[in-house]
């Protein structure tokens, strides 16, 4: 599986498939990805060490004090290299997470927690590996992940889709039917009406189970200072607790596992 290999070999294998469609400079790609990850695993005040990152960065936060929103910056040539960081740190850790014998109880899996999964649903799959990984683990379901249209990551999940067997979508409105486990890492806080978004996911897919990350008030490419909610504005130290509200009133029940901090956050529909 994806997540049992060692991340220096499949960033080998990666940057080759990746620069085979949109001709990156792979040395300049390394670097990039070396200080991302010395960041997010190190001391988060030395952000000025993201040298990259932090023209897309700026771009980002400068277009939210203008009251503007620039998704221009998910399609920078080098994004990529913070989406690897991510799958790395966090989605990867996630899984395995919920696979080791342990992370449920003391002798049993959170995996061994999710009944009859045949339908799941990655939102906001990034480069697809996390994806993959879900087809991997629940090899009969048909295994969805959603990517913005049109921007180079959607151009390389497509390819990633066609290896592992997923399907890759723009939006949910491109599901038709229900959808029995939806994993969302570091996705949430990517978008403005969050609360709503979650609402509509609820009602159209129906989930028995939500595996969720979320970094609401951290600072990255995409998150928001603020968020919206039927025209009010929510910010960022708030939205947590009506996230998870949200959640509960519409019958989804946290369960306690043993991963470190709970997180991922498991939600079973009660």
């Amino acid at each position: 599986m994806l997540i049992d290999e060692k991340p220096k070999e499949l960033l080998e294998e990666f940057l080759f498939s990746y620069h085979k469609i949109h001709n990156i400079n792979i040395d300049k790609a390394l670097r990039i990805i070396k200080s991302n990850i010395n960041y997010y695993k190190g001391d988060k005040i030395k952000r000025a060490e993201l040298v990259y990152l932090q023209e897309p960065e700026n771009i980002w936060y400068n277009a939210l004090k203008k009251n503007k929103i620039d998704y221009s910056v998910y399609d920078d040539h080098y994004y990529f290299t913070d989406l690897w960081a991510c799958w790395v740190i966090y989605s990867r850790t996630y899984l395995k997470g919920i696979v080791k014998d342990n992370s449920l109880t003391a002798n049993t899996s959170i995996l061994s927690l999710l009944k009859g999964i045949n339908s799941i649903l990655d939102l906001g799959c990034g480069i697809g590996y996390t994806t993959a990984s879900l087809k991997q683990i629940f090899n009969n379901a048909i295994v969805y992940g959603t990517n913005i249209e049109d921007t180079k990551q959607y151009l390389f999940c497509k390819s990633m889709s066609k290896k592992y067997n997923f399907k890759i979508v723009p939006e949910i409105s491109k599901i038709n039917h229900s959808i029995d486990l939806i994993f969302a890492s570091e996705y949430f806080e990517h978008i403005e009406n969050s609360l709503e978004h979650l609402q509509d996911i609820i009602k159209k897919l129906n989930p028995k189970y939500f595996i969720i990350a979320n970094a609401f008030n951290t600072r990255s490419v995409g998150h928001f200072i603020e968020y919206k909610y039927y025209g009010r504005i929510i910010k960022q130290d708030k939205i947590s607790k009506l996230f998870n509200n949200i959640l509960i009133s519409n019958k989804y029940k946290k369960i306690k596992t043993k991963l470190w901090n709970n997180k991922p956050n498991i939600y079973i529909k009660e």
